[in-house]
């Protein structure tokens, strides 16, 4: 997920119920800086706000009717509009969705926020190499502000990750060229051999019983059975 958010700079757009209440919350608690707005700041219509790079459209709510003639007689983008003004009305907005934004440093952007009156847990470090806070805005729409960080441990077999690069979760061993965790049984393996047979000098069955348990306490293996 980090090296998506490298490769591709946020643009999304959020339905707002009063867009001038939504673009001051992005623009004076979140820090966004208003870089396009329509027809006019005061009563905002449409509005581009931008972090580091990514950006935050903010579309005010219309009626189905308004958004169909805004198409300029186009009728697929007018039906297009009507069903999502439609939707707008008859559904809770964001349901389902959140919406990732990176920041430089989580915790001194979330000290600077709730310093604004912006409620938010304090960041957490989570097993896939990010550090976040989470959000609603005035809409109630999602966002988990995040940084990359390094891991300490292999989240698959818990060796020590030295030379970690932020948001890298597997060592070596329990990854292939690409990053990307080896199947299970490639890790139940070598970490059968090479750590409980080998280092701790465990005969086979041991050993392996011993390194499935392991692996069930792991992160990258929740769940399994």
């Amino acid at each position: 997920m980090t090296g998506a958010a490298e490769r591709c700079p946020l643009s999304v757009m959020f339905t707002s119920k009063d867009a001038k209440k939504s673009v001051a919350f992005y623009r004076d608690k979140l820090g966004f800086t208003l870089e396009e707005v329509w027809p006019s700041a005061d009563d905002p219509k449409w509005a581009n706000l931008m972090l580091d790079g990514q950006s935050v459209m903010i579309g005010a709510e219309m009626s189905p009717e308004d958004a169909a003639k805004m198409c300029g007689g186009d009728e697929g983008a007018a039906t297009y509009m009507k069903t999502l003004c439609e939707e707008f009305k008859s559904n809770k907005p964001g349901v389902g969705i959140v919406t990732y934004v990176t920041v430089k440093d989580v915790d001194a952007y979330h000290k600077t926020v709730t310093s604004r009156g912006v409620k938010a847990p304090p960041p957490k470090t989570q097993f896939y190499g990010i550090r976040d806070f989470a959000i609603q805005d005035p809409d109630g729409y999602r966002l988990m502000f995040f940084t990359a960080v390094a891991m300490e441990t292999c989240q698959s077999c818990e060796m020590p990750l030295s030379d970690a690069k932020p948001g890298q979760m597997y060592c070596q061993y329990c990854s292939d060229e690409q990053g990307k965790l080896k199947p299970y049984e490639i890790v139940l393996e070598g970490t059968t051999r090479g750590y409980f047979m080998e280092h701790m000098k465990m005969p086979r069955p041991e050993a392996e019983k011993a390194a499935r348990e392991h692996l069930k306490k792991m992160p990258a293996w929740a769940g399994r059975s």
